[in-house]
């Protein structure tokens, strides 16, 4: 089924919000967002989180929508609807975001890998799940060294970009069969994880943890700062995606709606995984004499899922069962994020050059794999830490983008097109407090963001270029010209003028 102008759309309501809360709900449900509660308070964390998705991530969400609805276009093309010149801010997410992924499926690969030790018996890491990890699976060097690939993580990650392949190559139509199936799935699964978890003798203390707030944290800034970047690193703000899947949408979708669903189904899975994730912790913690602040090295969030987690379900009963469950909704949340981000990269390409969309997409998998490489190294756990943090929490990075798009349709463009065209197909209807929002709200939080970043960076030991001692700090240094160079590749590639450039469509709203 094709859309008016003839692009290529989801078919039902149903298949774009599933796909779209796949795009938003992934492993950053699952490990990250109870690794910064554990680390800022409890629930205390869950205030600024609620506030943070009112006031930046679904009214982003929502001018997300509605910016890829009105264009009909993925995220180059629907800024070069705003104006020639700001083609760059569309590509600048989805050259980011590519990177991303290539480091994401390398997370499923391992995820792919501990499914497969699941069915040992016993588990592999049940004696030391730490040393299993680091040590035994990732032989992790703690540098940057690019020798001594890892086989089991290569073949792994060669399976994820054969199964996102097949997940996207016949186009979104495919797509929203098969989120029929992986969104459901894995939220079925989490709540069989809570409801074990709340089983287990020591549960309570790790409830306790969660649900009784700190409330002397909330007057941390680091709290705040940890929230506003989980809402964007969780509901993919500033991705691409969010723009390319709404330009897949019909013309009469309500897109207010569609974001407040999306934003409530990603705030409930997060508080459903950390009711699972804190149950079990709490029952590790009882079972090693351990308070449950203890339990987790400090900013070891990747030691949650792969470390902390497996330790506790190897000391359950029927602990190949759980784990083996555990997994697999790890793999299903997280191939959704993937693949969502691959279509954004995909459909780019494609709007901008109408190549044929297997030719693409077989190109992008073999960079991706290739790319993907260096973190299967024995050095790929600090390369994909340090990639990371750079393209997510960098001077140039995600919320970077955020700030510019905010900017440009708020200022360069009539934010009240946006808003009238998102009206005329809701059933609630946005008040002009959204244009403030977006034009002043969203960019004086993510500038404070941003700025507070930068502090970090320069008062912290090593600082932002020159470190301790006075010596120049390469790995800034590096990743920040990684960035630059990103940057200008984004313009190159928008001001690239193919001689097959598709025609984009305009439409009245």
């Amino acid at each position: 089924m094709s859309g008016d102008n003839g692009r290529e759309n989801w078919g039902s309501r149903r298949g774009f919000i599933l796909a779209a809360i796949g795009s938003a709900v992934g492993l950053g449900n699952v490990w990250r967002f109870p690794h910064e509660c554990y680390s800022n308070g409890g629930s205390a964390f869950l205030i600024p989180y609620i506030v943070a998705m009112i006031v930046i991530g679904i009214p982003l969400l929502i001018m997300e929508f509605s910016l890829g609805h009105l264009t009909q276009q993925a995220s180059p093309n629907a800024f070069r609807k705003v104006g020639p010149r700001w083609e760059f801010v569309g590509w600048w997410p989805i050259v980011l975001s590519f990177v991303i992924v290539t480091y994401y499926a390398v997370v499923l690969a391992w995820c792919l890998n501990y499914l497969k030790f699941s069915f040992q018996n016993p588990l592999p890491w049940a004696e030391n799940a730490e040393d299993f990890f680091y040590k035994n699976y990732l032989a992790d060097s703690k540098t940057f060294a690019l020798g001594g690939l890892r086989w089991p993580i290569v073949a792994a990650l060669a399976m994820m970009w054969t199964g996102m392949y097949f997940c996207i190559f016949k186009g979104v139509k495919l797509v929203s069969k098969i989120v029929l199936w992986t969104v459901p799935i894995p939220w079925l699964m989490l709540i069989i994880l809570m409801v074990r978890g709340l089983t287990l003798k020591g549960a309570v203390a790790g409830l306790e943890y969660f649900l009784e707030p700190n409330w002397a944290m909330l007057t941390e800034a680091k709290v705040w700062r940890a929230a506003f970047g989980q809402v964007f690193f969780s509901m993919t703000i500033a991705f691409g995606v969010m723009i390319t899947y709404a330009s897949f949408l019909h013309r009469r979708s309500d897109l207010n709606n569609n974001a407040m669903i999306i934003g409530l189904a990603d705030l409930a899975t997060s508080f459903i995984a950390g009711l699972a994730v804190f149950a079990t912790l709490g029952a590790l913690a009882v079972s090693k004499g351990l308070p449950v602040d203890k339990v987790l090295d400090e900013g070891q969030s990747v030691g949650l899922a792969f470390v902390a987690f497996p330790r506790a379900l190897a000391a359950l009963p029927y602990a190949n069962v759980f784990s083996v469950v555990f997994f697999i909704a790890l793999l299903l949340l997280g191939i959704d994020s993937a693949f969502s981000i691959t279509e954004a990269a995909l459909a780019s390409v494609i709007d901008k050059t109408g190549w044929r969309r297997v030719t693409v997409l077989a190109v992008m998998s073999a960079v991706g794999l290739g790319v993907g490489l260096v973190f299967c190294t024995e050095g790929g756990l600090t390369w994909l830490g340090t990639v990371d943090g750079f393209v997510n929490n960098g001077i140039l990075g995600i919320m970077f983008v955020a700030l510019v798009e905010c900017l440009v349709l708020g200022w360069v463009y009539d934010i009240r097109k946006l808003r009238e065209h998102a009206n005329s197909r809701s059933d609630w209807k946005l008040g002009a407090w959204w244009d403030w929002s977006i034009k002043v709200v969203a960019p004086l939080v993510l500038g404070a963001l941003l700025v507070w970043n930068i502090v970090d960076e320069i008062y912290s030991e090593q600082g932002l270029f020159i470190g301790e001692g006075g010596h120049i700090n390469w790995v800034n240094v590096v990743g920040t010209l990684f960035l630059v160079i990103l940057l200008l590749v984004a313009f190159i590639l928008a001001m690239w003028k193919p001689n097959r450039l598709k025609r984009i469509v305009e439409y009245d709203t």
